[in-house]
C-alpha cells in the first residue's frame, strides 16, 4: 500500500495503461510513494513509463523512480537526458541526483556541460547533492555560466557546501545584473565568513523578497557596521514583526543587551510563529547567551514541535563554535 494510503497500487498500475495522458501521469506520480513491500513492482512499472508517448508522463515517472532511488534506472535516465521535452528532462536530471549513486556523476557533469539552461540549473542541483566535494570545480565553473538561475544554484550550493576556498570566486557575483544572483553570492559569502559581503546584504534588508535572509546573513557575519540600522529597525513599531525579531538577533550576536532584551520580550509572546523565529535567530546568535536561553526553553517545554524547534536551534549554534 501507499505510504499516503489515498490510492491502491493495483489501481495506479491499472492508471499507467489508461487513455488518459493526465490519468497515467497521476499514476506515476503517486508510485513514487509506495511502500517497500511494493517497491519492485512500482519500480518495473515506472522504468516502462519512462517511454510513454506524452512527456508529462516521462516527467512524472522519471521523478517516482528518483523518489523510490531505483540505481537500475539509472541508463534509462541517462537516455532521458536527451528527451525532446524539457520538463522530462529536467526530471530524469533531477532524479540522478535523487538516487545518489555516484555512476552518475560524470554524465551529469557531461550533461552541465552540453545542455541546454533548464538541464544545467538541474545538473548543478544534482551534482552538488550528489558529491559536492567532488563537484566543487563544476560549481566554480557555473558561477559565470550565461543563465542566471545557474548561477544562483552554483553560489547556493556553494555557500551550502562551506568550502571556504569558493569565497574570491562568489565575490564578483556580488556585482552580477541579477538580483537573484546577488542575493546568493552575498547569503553564500555570510556563510562562508567572509565580510565582503556585509555591504551588499546590507542594500538587500530594503528588499522585500530577501531582507530576513539579509538580516540572517549579516547576523552570521557579526556584522558591526549594521548595527545603527538593525537598532532603527528593532525601534519602529510599523516594521514587520520578523524583520525586528532579524534585526533583533544581529544586535544581540553583538553582545548587545536592547537585542538581547527584545528577543526575550518575544518570547512570552502568544503567536507561535514569533516565539518559533526568536528560537529559530537565537541560533544564529549562536553565543553562551543564546545557548543559555535555549538550554533554560529545552528544560521545561514539553510540548513536541517546541522540542524540536529548540533542538534545531540548539544544533546550528553549537555548530559555529
Amino acid at each position: 500500500m501507499f505510504r499516503n494510503n489515498e490510492i491502491t497500487v493495483e489501481a495506479a498500475l491499472r492508471d499507467l495503461r489508461s487513455s488518459n495522458p493526465a490519468v497515467r501521469e497521476e499514476a506515476a506520480s503517486a508510485l513514487g510513494s509506495v511502500g517497500p513491500e511494493d517497491r519492485e513492482r512500482a519500480i518495473v512499472a515506472l522504468r516502462a513509463a519512462l517511454r510513454d508517448d506524452i512527456g508529462a508522463v516521462r516527467y512524472a515517472a522519471a521523478l517516482s523512480l528518483g523518489d523510490l532511488k531505483d540505481s537500475g534506472a539509472l541508463s534509462l535516465l541517462y537516455d532521458q537526458l536527451e528527451d525532446g521535452d524539457p520538463m522530462a528532462r529536467q526530471a530524469a536530471v533531477i532524479a540522478l541526483g535523487a538516487i545518489g549513486d555516484k555512476a552518475a556523476f560524470e554524465p551529469l557533469v557531461n550533461a552541465y556541460r552540453s545542455g541546454p539552461a533548464d538541464v544545467r540549473f538541474q545538473a548543478i542541483t544534482s551534482l552538488a547533492e550528489l558529491d559536492a566535494p567532488r563537484a566543487f570545480n563544476v560549481l566554480i565553473e557555473a558561477l559565470a555560466d550565461p543563465d542566471r538561475e545557474v548561477r544562483c544554484a552554483a553560489a547556493g550550493a556553494l555557500g551550502d557546501h562551506g568550502d571556504v576556498r569558493a569565497r574570491d570566486a562568489l565575490v564578483p557575483l556580488l556585482d552580477d545584473n541579477h538580483l537573484s544572483c546577488r542575493f546568493e553570492a552575498a547569503y553564500a559569502l555570510a556563510r562562508l565568513g567572509d565580510a565582503r559581503a556585509i555591504p551588499r546584504l546590507m542594500e538587500l534588508t530594503s528588499d522585500g523578497d530577501y531582507r530576513l535572509l539579509a538580516w540572517q546573513g549579516l547576523t552570521m557575519l557579526r556584522a558591526r557596521e549594521a548595527r545603527d540600522l538593525a537598532l532603527s529597525v528593532m525601534r519602529r513599531f510599523f516594521k514587520p514583526e520578523a524583520e525586528r525579531v532579524h534585526a533583533a538577533a544581529l544586535l544581540a550576536a553583538l553582545g548587545e543587551e536592547s537585542g538581547r532584551a527584545f528577543l526575550a520580550k518575544r518570547l512570552g509572546r502568544r503567536k507561535l510563529e514569533i516565539r518559533h523565529l526568536v528560537i529559530y535567530v537565537l541560533g544564529d546568535v549562536g553565543d553562551e547567551w543564546a545557548l543559555s536561553v535555549l538550554r533554560g526553553l529545552r528544560a521545561k517545554t514539553t510540548d513536541e514541535d517546541m522540542c524540536a524547534c529548540v533542538d534545531e536551534a540548539m544544533g546550528r549554534a553549537l555548530g559555529q563554535k
